[in-house]
C-alpha cells in the first residue's frame, strides 16, 4: 500500500507539473490564434436537441497487488447541454480473480468476483490546458450485482458471509482530457470511491486510475 501511495503521489505531482507547463506555453503563444475545435466560451450552448450534441466513450482500469489482478471496463454514451458539461449512462463489467496456492503438484484455487451493473456520470471542464485539451471534474454512481465463483463453480453470495450480492460505488476525482469537444480524445482519471468496501469493492483500493476514450459527434 505504501508503493501505491508513493505511485499516486508521483501522479499527482507529474499531472500538476503538465498543467504548469500547458499554460506557460499558452503565454508564449499568445500571438497565435488558438485553433477552437468547439467552441469552449460558450458556456451557455445551445438548447437545442441535437445529435451533434451526443458523445460515446469508455473507460477502463487494470491492475495486479499480490494474488489479486482487478480490472473494469464501462463504455457510456453522453450528451452535452452545454459546452462544459457532460452527462451520460453506461454499463459496468468488472472484477477480481485471486489465487491461492494449495501445494506442490496441485492446481491453485481461483476464486472469481465478477460484477455487472449500471452507472450514471457527469464531467464538466474546469480549464484548458491548451485547446481543446483539458482538466475536467468527473463524478459517477454505479450499480453492479455480485456473482462468485470457485474454480468455474458458482458459489451462493450466503455461503461466503456476505449479506448482500449488490454493490454500489459512488467516485469522484479529476482528469485529463485530450479533446473535451468535438472529435476523438483519451482520457486519464484519477478516483476516489467513497463508498469503497474491502470485501465487496471491485477495485482493490478506495482509489483508483482509468484510462479511455471519446468520440464527440
Amino acid at each position: 500500500m505504501k508503493q501505491f501511495a508513493k505511485w499516486l503521489s508521483l501522479c499527482l505531482i507529474a499531472m500538476l507539473a503538465f498543467t504548469v507547463t500547458a499554460f506557460a506555453q499558452d503565454e508564449d503563444t499568445t500571438d497565435e490564434e488558438p485553433v477552437v475545435v468547439y467552441d469552449p466560451d460558450d458556456i451557455e450552448g445551445s438548447r437545442n436537441l441535437t445529435s451533434g450534441k451526443l458523445v460515446i466513450g469508455g473507460n477502463g482500469t487494470f491492475g495486479i497487488s499480490g494474488n489479486t489482478l482487478f480490472f473494469e471496463f464501462s463504455p457510456f454514451v453522453a450528451y452535452r447541454p452545454i459546452d462544459k458539461l457532460l452527462v451520460g449512462v453506461g454499463m459496468n463489467y468488472s472484477g477480481q480473480t485471486e489465487r491461492y496456492a494449495t501445494g506442490i503438484g496441485t492446481p491453485d484455487n481461483v476464486f472469481k468476483y465478477r460484477y455487472v451493473g449500471g452507472r450514471v456520470l457527469s464531467r464538466f471542464l474546469l480549464f484548458h490546458v491548451g485547446d481543446p485539451a483539458g482538466i475536467y471534474a468527473s463524478t459517477e454512481f454505479q450499480y453492479n450485482k455480485i456473482s462468485f465463483n470457485l474454480d468455474g463453480e458458482k458459489i451462493p453470495v450466503g455461503q461466503l458471509g456476505f449479506e448482500v450480492d449488490k454493490k454500489s460505488s459512488m467516485l469522484f476525482g479529476l482528469g485529463y482530457s485530450s479533446n473535451f469537444y468535438q472529435g476523438f480524445g483519451y482520457t486519464i482519471d484519477l478516483m476516489y470511491d467513497v463508498l469503497w468496501d474491502e470485501n465487496t469493492s471491485f477495485n482493490e483500493w478506495p482509489i483508483l486510475y482509468r484510462v479511455g476514450f471519446t468520440y464527440g459527434f
